[in-house]
């Protein structure tokens, strides 16, 4: 018997919500989710929710209803991709301060207004005017899986450096800047610091790199788009990852196979932790025996 896929919904929407209005936004998220076995994980506060769900798609399609009803907006969209198992343990409403971390709470997300691109704009422009310069908005960890042909990688850790970084890197303003992340929300925060900074042609891909891989799988993105759950990342058919593993030291994306040198069990990690003596193992567990051996 056919196994039923597993149907994956990311989305982001800015909204004003009261402290109460957070509260009732989350009983209701995490009713129907332990009612209809909802998985994911949702970043949820004042200015809004930033998600990435999944179940199956009759699940997913009432998940969607419920959350366009929650923000108000019924034209609210989402980026689908499908798997053949649900890539989140549980399911979890996290209440922050803000949804997308920059530790600037005055920057706001309508301030960038005007600047989306379509997949097909983006992808035109690229293809027609060589000058563009493309900056990718992500951690360095993320880069390093995939990123568009050309673009400029700011080699940051955490996204609360961007603003940081834009205003020491000199780029020219006389040249359209465009600006890229997984699903879109980043560039939200990211692009109004640049209109700050002075720079007028600035623009970002509406719906991110997973919107224009929907569009565009043999464009112009290179290797693989992570993601925040146990699929590490996607392929450019929106695939789960046959490349990647997660590190079971860090967390991050890892294709170096070894024997553990604890117990010899075989496993994956990641280039980074590799050079370490005791992350030569397979779980942190086999990591601290190692430690106390060479104690």
């Amino acid at each position: 018997m056919d196994t039923q896929p597993v149907s994956i919904a990311a989305f982001y929407k800015f909204a004003s919500f009261s402290e109460e209005g957070v509260q009732a936004a989350k009983r209701e998220l995490e009713g129907f989710a332990a009612a209809r076995g909802l998985k994911g994980l949702v970043v949820l506060g004042a200015e809004g929710l930033n998600a990435t769900i999944a179940g199956s798609p009759q699940v997913i399609a009432d998940a969607k209803e419920l959350v366009r009803t929650i923000v108000s907006d019924p034209d609210l969209e989402f980026k689908e991709s499908i798997a053949e198992k649900i890539p989140f343990a549980r399911f979890k409403v996290d209440v922050r301060q803000e949804i997308i971390t920059t530790k600037d709470l005055s920057i706001k997300s309508e301030e960038s207004a005007g600047t989306h691109l379509t997949p097909k704009e983006w992808h035109e422009l690229i293809a027609s005017d060589p000058d563009v310069v493309l900056l990718d908005t992500r951690n360095d960890y993320e880069v390093e899986v995939g990123t568009f042909e050309g673009a400029v990688d700011p080699r940051i850790k955490k996204f609360s450096d961007f603003q940081g970084y834009v205003e020491q890197a000199g780029f020219s303003k006389d040249k359209k800047l465009l600006m890229f992340c997984t699903g879109g929300i980043r560039c939200e925060k990211a692009v109004p610091e640049m209109k700050r900074l002075g720079f007028d042609e600035v623009y970002q891909l509406q719906g991110g790199i997973l919107r224009y891989l929907e569009e565009y799988p043999d464009g112009f993105f290179r290797g693989e788009c992570f993601v925040f759950d146990h699929r590490v990342a996607v392929d450019s058919n929106l695939q789960p990852s046959k490349r990647y593993s997660l590190c079971p030291h860090c967390g991050n994306p890892a294709q170096e196979k070894i024997s553990c040198g604890n117990c010899g069990k075989e496993a994956v990690i990641c280039h980074h932790c590799k050079p370490l003596h005791d992350r030569n193992s397979c779980s942190k567990n086999c990591a601290y025996h190692l430690r106390r051996k060479a104690a």
